[in-house]
């Protein structure tokens, strides 16, 4: 089995380490990497879930492991994803990747040349319910729009209306709603259909950050609309029309929970292959497969996808005005 090394030690890894140092789990979890200020409650991590080693120096984390897991600050992906690849190690990378499609380009060409994994850490790429709507798209008949909608109260907008900006709410360190909650809607729609023709983000901007927008992909025979939000909340929606009928999924996309197809004539289908697991169980697994078999065909599919997301969100935040760093 595999050791996995987690570089981080926030709200993600606090969510996803209990099932990962469960008895389901493809990897052995042998170490944590934390900053000296949250060394604290990363070994009280490490005590709680048998986390066998806990270090503060990202080098040492290296060292013991085969594959790294790195979960900080989006503005920091691409300084750790360089390092790990450089030293020999596959990664796995919370999203986005990286805050433009050149850096997500040349980490996916550090990967390729070095005949190491990388994976975007997009949970719905790997559900089974996202692969179930790819099976029954065509009962849909021709598309003609697509609507997606990931609106969540976020717990520090109120310490951003009050000036205090976490790295989220930073444009500078590639925060934002399009970046932060966006990512799933435009990698459902891209992991679907491919890249847009053209992209327009009308974005609520304060102080230099999106806190919510509403982002319009324009294919050659259909329109996908994206609404994320930060600052507001709504029920999740994701629906796919067509000329025969329409697939309507009613929870966010990082969780792809049950679908139900809707024909214009006959009776409705409903399908969810996810249940009961935990939203990463997926993606770790399909991760674990593709690197122990040496799927390099999946990786580099997967990369182009991530890739191909990248330069959807640079063009949207260029669109709206957002100033970022394209430099790392």
């Amino acid at each position: 089995m595999m050791k996995l090394g987690i570089l981080g030690a926030g709200m993600i890894v606090r969510e996803f380490l209990p099932w990962l140092t469960g008895p389901e789990s493809p990897f052995k979890v042998e170490a944590l990497c934390s900053t000296e200020r949250s060394a604290g409650a990363a070994q009280a991590l490490c005590d709680q879930y048998g986390v066998p080693r806990h270090t503060t120096s990202y080098d040492e984390l290296l060292s013991w492991v085969d594959v790294v897991y790195i979960a900080v600050p989006n503005i920091l992906h691409v300084k750790y994803t360089r390092a790990a690849l450089e030293a020999g190690r596959h990664v796995i990378v919370e999203k986005p990747m990286a805050p433009t499609a050149a850096l997500a380009e040349e980490l996916a060409d550090l990967a390729r040349s070095k005949k190491l994994f990388l994976f975007e850490a997009v949970t719905t790429q790997y559900q089974d319910n996202y692969a179930k709507i790819r099976e029954v798209l065509p009962k849909v008949g021709a598309v003609t729009m697509v609507q997606c909608n990931f609106s969540q109260y976020s717990s520090r907008y109120h310490d951003f209306c009050a000036g205090k900006v976490w790295p989220s709410f930073d444009p500078a360190c590639a925060g934002g709603a399009l970046m932060d909650l966006g990512v799933y809607n435009v990698s459902y729609v891209v992991g679907l259909f491919g890249s847009p023709n053209k992209v327009h983000y009308a974005a609520n901007i304060t102080r230099g950050i999106d806190t919510s927008g509403v982002l319009t992909m324009e294919y050659r025979s259909f329109k996908a609309v994206s609404i994320n939000a930060k600052d507001s909340s709504s029920p999740a929606r994701y629906i796919i029309q067509g000329t025969k009928g329409y697939l309507l999924q009613k929870s966010t996309a990082n969780f792809c929970g049950g679908v139900t197809f809707h024909p214009y004539k006959g009776k409705e289908e409903h399908f969810n292959l996810s249940a009961g697991r935990p939203r990463q169980a997926a993606e770790f697994h399909a991760f674990a497969r593709a690197i122990e078999s040496e799927d390099m065909e999946l990786c580099s599919r997967m990369l182009d996808t991530s890739v191909a997301v990248s330069r959807v969100l640079e063009t949207a935040r260029r669109d709206a005005g957002i100033r970022f760093t394209t430099d790392l």
